[in-house]
């Protein structure tokens, strides 16, 4: 079911004054909404694309080792879902695995334009070269990791992406609005993702992570590390969290990862605005 957003924040902003919160700051706190996308695995939404699977991608295309999360097809979403000026039509890959550090992305995104050819990204194979005596015992530990990768892998959601269009608004307490009304709508289950659905544009659901920037505070950081640790391909990332946007966000959860952890991938308003996708930068919180 697609809600229309008008009619919702109609409801949120009645229940909050029938909380006694004082008029003026609801309306400040009602006009910073934005909708966005729920992506989940199920629900009786539109479909508009598919958990998982294999990433299929132009001839020559270079993708990185994280799995493919989701391939969203941007004709199916429509304009009203998100916040974000995507692009009308194509596909928009996302990639990503709850692991690294802050020198390097734990995700990116890719986007392909409609009717360009595509084809399955040819599987490298590997090769192990002891180079001296002793080298078992790191193999042993290689092979425990890489098995640990697979069983994350194979617990991220696979089949139809369904959508529904829900209110985003913000998790964190600027100093505009009263952080009362705030902490009123975290304890709302409505206001974030569940665990094993993607979120597209909006608001972060994190309540604790990066502070009153929230996590895109904590991807302008990471990003201005990554380039001066020579991880960034492109123009220089901006250290500031305004000038970034949340273009999605994942919450997963795993037999090897108990407590769970989001994804939230951050693109720059000017790239995304050009297209460029490359310049994603994608960050992970652990719920310990």
């Amino acid at each position: 079911m697609i809600l229309a957003m008008p009619q919702r924040l109609e409801q949120i902003r009645a229940e909050a004054l029938q909380q006694g919160f004082p008029a003026d700051d609801v309306d400040r706190w009602i006009a910073s909404a934005v909708p966005r996308g729920s992506l989940t695995a199920d629900g009786d939404g539109p479909v508009v694309g598919r958990f998982g699977g294999t990433a299929m991608v132009p001839p020559g295309t270079r993708v990185t080792g994280n799995p493919l999360i989701a391939t969203i097809d941007l004709a199916a979403l429509p304009r009203e879902a998100t916040d974000l000026p995507l692009p009308s039509d194509g596909q928009l890959l996302l990639f990503g695995y709850p692991e690294g550090d802050n020198h390097y992305t734990q995700g990116s995104a890719l986007y392909i334009p409609a009717g360009v050819a595509v084809e399955e990204v040819p599987k490298a194979e590997e090769e192990k070269v002891a180079e001296e005596e002793g080298e078992e015992e790191e193999e042993d530990e290689e092979d425990e990791e890489d098995e640990e990768f697979l069983q994350v892998c194979q617990d991220f959601p696979q089949g139809d992406i369904h959508l529904t269009i829900n209110v985003s608004l913000p998790l964190h307490t600027p100093e505009h609005l009263n952080p009362e009304l705030i902490a009123h709508w975290q304890s709302k289950a409505n206001a974030r993702t569940e665990w094993g659905d993607m979120q597209i544009g909006g608001y972060a659901t994190a309540v604790d992570y990066g502070g009153n920037d929230g996590p895109l505070g904590v991807v302008a950081r990471y990003a201005a590390k990554a380039e001066r640790a020579g991880n960034w391909h492109g123009p220089s990332p901006s250290p500031r969290a305004e000038d970034w946007v949340l273009l999605a966000e994942y919450l997963c959860s795993s037999e090897m990862r108990p407590g769970g952890a989001a994804l939230y991938w951050g693109i720059q308003r000017d790239d995304l605005a050009a297209q460029r996708f490359h310049g994603v930068y994608a960050v992970v919180d652990w719920n310990p």
